[in-house]
């Protein structure tokens, strides 16, 4: 996220375009306002005690509210507080908020999946088990009565009157989702992966996207416009892509933030005549270590290795491992893939058994210091036999001595 993204402008549709001469970008600390959005205020760095991880305005587009990674909420503006998770020791980091169309209320997801009501918006719930991925984002249904989860795998998630479109699940991504987006009439959504790809489901048209195209910084957001023709995409520094009926209004690409304090998130006003962006404003830590895991580890000089193709669960004899995976989630504190469990049915001994394979889902979790940096201390993965019986395994992850 703290790469500089620098584009050079294009009349195709669908790439940044130069920024007009006359674009405004008003800006108040965090937040920068473009075309008819306005710039409210925004709470100073110095004050928060974590990253700002999103906004969403009011719906006469006169206010807005940001959230942060500890459940803080902050308003600007016409946007009413109605409570918050700041304070309240939520161990697990804040991702995302949603408004009810009157602006009543709203909801903040965590990235396991835990949902938090405040004002007119009703308790739907949250997801029961700790999802495979981490949650990245929410959009509420038109009606406020219910909502979409969306994890970094593409999973959805649907609560209260939210209707499942479809979703990437389980699907090899290129890269991570980080952002949702619902269509005006809740029938269907998009999802934006860190590459700028695009997914559509329901009754969201396919306008266009960044993906195939290198991209200094990656995308961390993405808005629709009012009547669901058209979409923006934003850049961690700022650069912001238009696609379908929506406008370039402007953007900081060309004057990105402080690397330690990205763009994190975008939100259109009512009318889609414009567009705010708002940074961490409080700097990010710096990048922790990508936990690893050893693969082949019964091999002499096997070091731990980053989504590896194999990895053994029975380090003395090879008798069982998971291989030809593919990662579809990798981050610092879980990893998910699909691949298949190899072992010896080791009949009538393990000398003269024989090697069988099923198809298996697999998780890695419990990151732990060793000598070698961080590596996974827990693997799990679900089997089913041709019978259609499901099994499921924890294991102690092998690992570098600490």
């Amino acid at each position: 996220m703290a790469a500089i993204l620098v584009i050079v402008g294009s009349t195709a549709a669908g790439i940044l375009s130069p920024r007009p001469a006359d674009a405004a970008d008003t800006s108040s600390g965090s937040v920068h306002g473009f075309g008819d959005a306005s710039v409210y205020g925004a709470p100073a760095g110095t004050s928060l005690r974590s990253p700002i991880v999103g906004i969403v305005p009011t719906p006469d587009s006169k206010g807005y509210w940001l959230v942060a990674a500890d459940g803080g909420v902050f308003t600007q503006g016409d946007a009413g507080f109605y409570g918050s998770e700041g304070g309240s020791g939520v161990l697990t980091p804040l991702v995302g908020m949603a408004s009810t169309p009157d602006g009543r209320g709203y909801w903040i997801t965590g990235d396991r999946g835990n949902v938090y009501n405040f004002g007119d918006a009703t308790s739907e719930g949250g997801i029961d088990a700790v999802p495979q991925a981490p949650v990245v984002g929410i959009a509420a249904t038109p009606t406020g009565f219910g909502y979409w989860l969306v994890s970094a795998d593409g999973g959805i998630f649907t609560q209260g009157n939210a209707t499942f479109h479809g979703s990437m699940g389980g699907t090899h991504l290129a890269a991570p989702v980080v952002g949702m987006a619902s269509t005006p009439d809740g029938q269907g959504y998009w999802l934006v992966a860190a590459d700028g790809g695009v997914f559509t489901f329901g009754d969201a048209t396919f306008h266009g996207s960044m993906g195939g195209t290198h991209l200094a910084a990656p995308v961390v957001g993405m808005a629709s416009t009012p009547d669901g023709q058209g979409y923006w995409l934003v850049a961690a520094d700022g650069g912001v892509f238009s696609f379908g009926d929506a406008t370039f209004h402007g953007s900081t690409g060309g004057t990105p933030p402080d690397a330690s304090t990205p763009v994190a998130a975008m939100a259109a006003t009512t009318g889609g005549a414009g567009y705010w962006l708002t940074t961490t404003d409080k700097s990010l830590p710096p990048p922790a270590r990508v936990p690893s895991v050893l693969a082949q580890c019964n091999l002499p000089g096997a070091t731990p290795a980053v989504e590896p193709g194999t990895i053994m669960l029975a380090c003395a004899d090879g008798n069982a491992y998971l291989d030809h995976l593919r990662w579809s989630s990798w981050t610092t504190t879980s990893a998910t893939a699909t691949g298949m469990y190899t072992h010896n049915t080791c009949t009538p001994n393990c000398a003269g058994g024989t090697f069988v394979s099923t198809p298996t889902t697999v998780r890695l979790s419990y990151p732990v210091q060793t000598r070698d940096g961080k590596e996974f201390g827990s693997v799990s993965y679900t089997t089913t036999s041709s019978s259609g019986k499901s099994s499921s395994l924890m294991e102690v992850a092998p690992t570098s001595p600490g």
